[in-house]
C-alpha cells in the first residue's frame, strides 16, 4: 500500500466515526442504572391545622392585615413613649452643630408626656 493509498484510508475512516450499537448501549445504560441509589420512601406526615400565629393572623384577615396592624401598634407606641422634645428635633432637622443627643437617657421611657 502507497502512502497516498493510506492517507485516503485514515481520511475516510476520520470522516466516518464508528457509532456503538444499540445492543451496547443497552448494555451501558442497564449498568449504569443498577448501579443508582434507591429513591428513599416518602413519608406521609399527618396534616396538622395553622399553628397559633396562623390562627391569630386569620383573625385579622390574614397576614398583610396582621403586619399593618402590627406596624400601627409599634408606631403607637414610639410616638407615645418618645420625649416631645425629641420630635420636634426629629421633625426640624438637625442642629447647626450636629450634637444632638436623641435619647440621652432611659429615663423618658417613664415619664408622662
Amino acid at each position: 500500500m502507497q502512502d497516498d493509498a493510506l492517507d485516503r484510508l485514515l481520511a475516510q475512516a476520520a470522516a466516518t466515526p464508528p457509532s456503538p450499537s444499540p445492543a451496547l448501549i443497552d448494555r451501558v445504560l442497564a449498568d449504569a442504572l443498577a448501579l443508582q441509589p434507591a429513591a428513599p420512601g416518602l413519608v406521609r406526615h399527618r396534616a396538622q391545622g395553622p399553628g397559633l400565629l396562623g390562627r391569630i393572623a386569620s383573625l385579622f384577615g390574614g397576614v398583610p392585615a396582621l403586619t399593618a396592624v402590627s406596624a400601627a401598634a409599634v408606631l403607637g407606641l414610639a410616638v407615645g413613649y418618645l420625649n416631645p422634645a425629641t420630635l420636634d428635633t426629629l421633625a426640624n432637622g438637625l442642629a447647626d452643630t450636629g450634637t444632638e443627643d436623641f435619647f440621652p437617657s432611659v429615663d423618658f421611657l417613664t415619664t408622662e408626656g
